[in-house]
This record gives C-alpha cells, sequence and structure tokens, in this order.
C-alpha cells in the first residue's frame, strides 16, 4: 500500500503528483508472494486477457491442432451448418432439435456422466451441459444472429467461418467474461472462478506437467483472492468444479481424474493446453 502520511512536505502539486506517481508505479511493479510472484500490474493485465499485453500468450494454431478443443469443435460443427446462407430452426423454447443434439454428442468430444451411465438419456439439449453451453457460446457470440426462430451467420460469422483460431479467441471472452460460471451450479457466488481466469491459466501452465490435485490450485487462488472465500467447506470445492472440472476441461486444456462424484479431482494439463498458451519470461 502506498503511505500518504509523509507526503505534508509537498506544497506543489506537480510534484506531489509526480511522488504519487512514483509510488504507484513501485507498486504495481512489486513481486507479491500471494500472487505467485506476480505484481500487481501483471495481475491486472491477466484480468483483460486474451485482449492487450500480458504474460500470458496465446498461440495461433493449425487446424489440425484446433481439434483438440471440444468446445470448439462442437461450435465449428454448427457454424459449418450455417455456411452458404443456410440456418439452423431451433425448437420453440429457443434450443437446438433433437436431431442437432444427438449428431453433436456422436462427435464424441465431450461425454455427459449421466448419459454415459445409463441414468439419463439422450434426448434434449437442456439435458445436455456439454451441447447446452454450446448453443449458449455461440448465441452469445458475434458470429451468429437470431431470428424468428432461426440461427444465421453474421456478417463477421461468415467472414471467420472457416478460421478456427478466431472462434477459439472470441468463444473463449464469452466464457470469460460474459457467462454466468454459475449457471450450472447452486452455489451462491459468481464470481468464484470466473474472477481472473486467466490466472488460474497461469497457475496450470506454471504446475500443470505433474498431476496434481484440484484443491492444490484452489489453495493457490484463494490465496490470491481472499475475499472470495465463503463459510464452509465448499468453496475449493466450488472453484474445482467451474474452472477444471467443467470450463478448463470443456475446452480442452486440462485432463481430469475423479475416482467417484463426491471426490477431489486431479489435474493434469493437456498438450494443446500448452501449445495454445506460453509465457513471456517475467
Amino acid at each position: 500500500m502506498i503511505n500518504y502520511d509523509d507526503l505534508e512536505g509537498f506544497n506543489n502539486l506537480e510534484d506531489l503528483n509526480k511522488e504519487l506517481e512514483k509510488r504507484a508505479n513501485i507498486h504495481n511493479n512489486k513481486a507479491i508472494a500471494e500472487f505467485e510472484g506476480l505484481t500487481p500490474l501483471q495481475m491486472g493485465q491477466l484480468q483483460n486477457f486474451p485482449e492487450g499485453t500480458c504474460l500470458l500468450i496465446l498461440n495461433k494454431l493449425s487446424e489440425n491442432e484446433l481439434e483438440e478443443c471440444p468446445l470448439l469443435v462442437q461450435i465449428r460443427f454448427l457454424i459449418d451448418k450455417m455456411k452458404g446462407g443456410k440456418e439452423i430452426q431451433l425448437t420453440k423454447t429457443g434450443a437446438l432439435s433433437t436431431k442437432l443434439v444427438k449428431e453433436i454428442y456422436a462427435l464424441g468430444c465431450l461425454k455427459n456422466e449421466e448419459i454415459e451411465y445409463g441414468i439419463s438419456k439422450l434426448y434434449k439439449e437442456a439435458d445436455v451441459l456439454e451441447i447446452n453451453i454450446t448453443r449458449i457460446l455461440l448465441e452469445m457470440s458475434s458470429l451468429v444472429k437470431k431470428k424468428n426462430g432461426k440461427f444465421s451467420l453474421t456478417k463477421k460469422g461468415k467472414k471467420h467461418a472457416d478460421d478456427g483460431n478466431f472462434i477459439l479467441e472470441e468463444i473463449m471472452t464469452i466464457l470469460f467474461y460474459k457467462f454466468n460460471w454459475g449457471y450450472y451450479d447452486g452455489y451462491e457466488s459468481e464470481a468464484i472462478g470466473r474472477v481472473n481466469p486467466a490466472f488460474s491459466l497461469y497457475l496450470l501452465k506454471k504446475y500443470g506437467s505433474k498431476k496434481r490435485s484440484a484443491y492444490f490450485y484452489a489453495e493457490k487462488y484463494f490465496s490470491a483472492f481472499p475475499q472470495l472465500m465463503e463459510e464452509g467447506d465448499h468453496t475449493f470445492r466450488c472453484y474445482a468444479l467451474r474452472t477444471f472440472e467443467r470450463y478448463f476441461k470443456f475446452m480442452g486444456f486440462v485432463q481430469v481424474e475423479k475416482e467417484g462424484i463426491l471426490t477431489t479431482a486431479d489435474l493434469r494439463k493437456t498438450t494443446f493446453f500448452d501449445q495454445l498458451f506460453s509465457l513471456e519470461p517475467k
């Protein structure tokens, strides 16, 4: 924190502003242990990722490499359906048709546990989280428009329909900053995980080569953002579920291993993750 107690000797406003700026720069560029050695400035830049300057770099990948991103593959499957001026007819509730739901699931990108274990059947979009989020992210993007119960490509969507890197960045930006991370769970906080998700990417980049518990990352995340901690033992579980077991897994960033529904997940970063992200030297 900046100490203002010893600024009384500055009678000239210009000199005072220069001194305040100097102290602010020192503070913003000081490594903080709770931030994993990052500075407040670097943490602020991560919060705006992938826009702006940041120590985390989003790389351009080949078409073959991009196929390792499950959500991207599913979204591009729908985009392909709209090429050439075609439209996707939605149901009365604005969802994808049962036919499309089955086609997307058949791609084998993301599996639903309840369907795989025979607890529920593959039918409605609303029953398959992995497909529901695909439609929602696409609808929230600038790539499609909805009119008269139909999806069609926007001008931007037509221009970038074959640009997987553009679509990936668009979808990731929406997931990080527009989509409600608490949409699929009963946890009260909407902020856990969604506050500076790029810091979680940084942690995974730094520690993900070795298989580690999701709670290992949760400890570091809440060390940086203690204000997000809530009473009870559910806070770590909320972060682990949203960040790793769902959204990072859906993006193909992590391999998740669990022995049971109530057990803590073990994580390891994927080759795709390492190809997609790199770090500038601190």
